[in-house]
């Protein structure tokens, strides 16, 4: 690791992982080698005990720093050198003094260290030389079949650290790279649903609020006071910043409470326990009943309103019901923004219903209602296996660098000691297909094989290393003729890494069990039982080193899923947020330039000033701007507004029609409209429709009578355009576009 690596990363997860097993590695060796030398030390040379001492020492400042994860090239260099001084001081004697597994030991970290924290070519060099190295210097003690012989851990090893540290780390800086885009494409997720729902709301608090003010200002009749509530409630409304969903709960009762009651109608409120909901459930089904009572102050000419509520555990029922002159709903629903986003598009977005229903001559009833979530999405469970791949996304690929190297360099002591005793031959056959079984198990590591399988690959393998033991000469315990006892490393990894640790320890306890007990009784030619330690600890090095890298990536991999899940979480709160008010903002600025400051004059205005026929007619010119926003947000300009506000005045009927709510409509409509709006005389009637339908927004333009100059104007501004004339009557414009963003 040559630079810093942030923490919750799944590359941090990864080289910690690696670093961490290798601490394991040396903790386990420095156990090995003090267990070799110790019970020795008087009839070894002073040499080899320094030599040992400084390798143990080497060993564990690596394992602190390795536990550290604080590993970099500097430490393989270190433990090239110390390995090469210690390859010619064990040569020295002319005997064998120490087993030949111990003896490489300082060779096999340096080659680790080396192919882990070196770059390719380096690497390759340090450990090429490594080898030779070692060849010259126990040729002396072992022969040159010997020597070359004990080069195959020397090979194995750098093999597969190589290999697993390059595959864990190519694989590593993928999921990060997926988890970024991931990342981002949540947060851009979470901003559009931002914006959509901050549209919706800004046209609601417009249509809702704004466009009532405005209404109520610009009717004949209506008290002073009541018009400045009104224009004061929507200024604060339309201030606002939007609110996002609260975890908070509130009394729905109390908000019901302060319904303003419709004019000329007596509300008969009934409901008995307290009802609680989410904050902005309780906020969104009260301002939908309050643009249920405006309609009916508007519309309905009732005497008696009755709002019930009633609830469950499941939820509640909000009911209102009036006994007025009623309407045909299916005449209505499609065209009236008051129904289509205030009531029915608030109850859905919360997670509830609207029905409406009314006959002519027989009142209007619309029940609102609000079902709890039957649970809420657990908190998400990682198993040991996600964890893993949370941290390495195809687990065949490090198993197989882990397992593969030793597994075939093991061919080379099998295939030389077939004539060591009788019964060689059989172990080489168990050996073969033992690893046979690991290959297809580490490419089924994708999808882990059934239990059966890993039970099944647990027996062999154990049986075979027990036969072995029972079969291996009695002096074999220091040379590798006794290859069967580590024969199961690479089988002992997977069981570990695909059936959790069990599996894998049971394997390990049943030979180690047997090894042990025939080392107590003397089956084996040894002056100490510490003679036995390199070859009792071969298998447990190798099931720790598995242990240590699953389990601890398996950890560290679940760490990241979860700090990765806090911070896209973090993330997507503030892009919505800002989105929100970015929005509402840009909004509120380019619409309420106008609005505002004329609702600001009536909310403080005197008698005289709200009941001027200057400041009426002023305000029907405002409320057709707001209701032309309503239904093309964002496509009038401050010109266009006010030229479409002069046609109403000269006389001009001017209708906008939609049936689709985009945050931001084609801008083709602008173009449409003001080339309509360019030439003299203006239109009698104008009619703008806008409609969707297969992710297409068809843009029609009625204008009547037919004028010449307006359809050569629309002709040039809109060649694509689908225009037809009939003859001096009416002049038809057509567009079929593809919209920036349909909610």
């Amino acid at each position: 690791m040559t630079h810093p690596v942030l923490t919750d990363t799944y590359r941090y997860s990864v080289e910690r992982g690696m670093q961490r097993s290798f601490a394991a590695l040396a903790v386990l060796l420095v156990g090995s080698h003090l267990g070799t030398i110790l019970p020795t030390r008087e009839r070894l040379p002073v040499l080899v005990l320094v030599m040992s001492g400084a390798f143990v020492v080497f060993l564990a400042v690596t394992a602190v720093r390795a536990w550290q994860v604080r590993l970099s090239p500097t430490d393989s260099v270190a433990a090239a050198m110390l390995s090469v001084v210690s390859a010619f001081t064990y040569s020295l004697p002319a005997e064998q003094v120490l087993p030949m597994a111990t003896r490489s030991n300082a060779m096999v970290v340096a080659g680790i260290l080396a192919a882990g924290y070196q770059r390719t070519k380096p690497a390759a060099g340090i450990c090429t030389s490594l080898v030779v190295v070692y060849v010259l210097a126990a040729v002396r003690v072992d022969g040159l079949g010997g020597a070359l012989l004990g080069t195959w851990p020397l090979l194995a090893a750098p093999l597969a650290a190589g290999a697993v540290s390059k595959v864990l780390r190519q694989t590593a800086a993928k999921a990060d790279g997926a988890r970024l885009a991931v990342h981002e494409a949540q947060v851009q997720a979470a901003e559009d649903e931002a914006k959509r729902a901050a549209h919706k709301q800004f046209q609601r608090t417009l249509h809702d609020d704004v466009a009532s003010a405005l209404r109520a200002a610009a009717v004949a009749g209506v008290a002073p006071a009541e018009v400045r509530n009104v224009c004061v409630d929507a200024i604060s409304r339309a201030e606002a910043s939007p609110a996002p969903p609260s975890g908070e709960w509130e009394d729905l009762r109390a908000r019901l409470d302060h319904l303003p009651e419709p004019g000329g109608a007596r509300i008969i409120r009934k409901w008995e326990s307290a009802v609680f909901a989410p904050a902005h459930v309780v906020r969104e089904v009260t301002d939908a009943a309050a643009e249920l009572l405006r309609n009916i102050s508007k519309h309905a000419r009732a005497s008696n309103v009755w709002i019930t509520l009633s609830s469950d555990d499941s939820g509640f029922t909000l009911r209102i019901r009036d006994d007025g002159v009623g309407f045909q709903t299916r005449s209505v629903r499609a065209t009236s923004l008051g129904l289509r986003r205030s009531v029915v598009g608030r109850l859905a977005e919360i997670g509830g219903s609207a029905d409406i229903s009314s006959q002519p001559g027989q009142g209007t009833t619309a029940e609102l209602r609000w079902h709890r979530p039957s649970g809420g999405p657990a908190r998400p469970g990682y198993s040991r296996m996600q964890d893993m791949r949370s941290a390495v996304d195809d687990l065949r690929q490090p198993l197989a660098a882990v397992c593969l190297p030793y597994l075939f360099s093991m061919a080379l002591p099998v295939v030389r000691n077939l004539d060591a005793a009788p019964g060689m031959n059989w172990l080489a056959a168990w050996y073969a297909v033992m690893g046979a079984a690991t290959v297809w198990l580490i490419l089924e590591a994708r999808r882990p094989p059934p239990l059966w399988a890993g039970v099944l690959a647990a027996v062999w393998t154990a049986g075979g290393a027990v036969a072995g033991v029972l079969v291996i000469p009695a002096d074999s315990l220091t040379t590798f003729v006794s290859w069967p006892i580590g024969a199961p490393g690479p089988m002992l990894v997977v069981l570990a890494t695909l059936w959790r640790w069990p599996l894998a320890v049971l394997t390990l306890l049943v030979e180690e069990a047997v090894l042990i007990t025939l080392v107590l009784r003397g089956r084996f030619v040894t002056e100490a039982f510490t003679d036995a330690a390199p070859a009792i600890t071969a298998p447990v090095l190798a099931l720790a080193m598995g242990l240590v890298i699953a389990n601890t990536i398996a950890r560290l991999g679940g760490i990241v899923l979860r700090s990765a899940a806090e911070r896209t979480a973090i993330a997507t709160a503030a892009a919505a947020r800002e989105a929100r008010t970015s929005l509402h903002t840009s909004r509120i600025a380019d619409i309420g330039a106008e609005i505002l400051p004329f609702l600001r004059q009536l909310a403080v205005g005197d008698d005289g000033l709200i009941a001027a026929e200057s400041t009426r007619t002023h305000a029907r010119r405002l409320e057709w701007m707001a209701r032309d926003e309503l239904h093309i947000p964002g496509v009038l300009d401050s010109d266009l507004r006010h030229r479409m506000m002069d046609a109403r005045a000269d006389g001009c009927v001017v209708v906008v029609q939609a049936d689709t709510d985009t945050i931001d409509p084609p801008e083709i409509v602008r173009t449409i409209l003001a080339a309509a709006l360019s030439t003299s005389p203006l239109p009698k009637e104008l009619t703008l429709s806008l409609s969707s339908k297969d992710s297409l927004v068809t843009v029609n333009l009625l204008c009547q009578p037919n004028d010449r100059a307006r359809a050569a104007a629309v002709r040039t501004a809109v060649p694509d355009a689908d225009l037809t004339e009939y003859a001096d009557d009416a002049m038809n414009v057509e567009l079929a576009v593809v919209p920036a963003a349909v909610s």
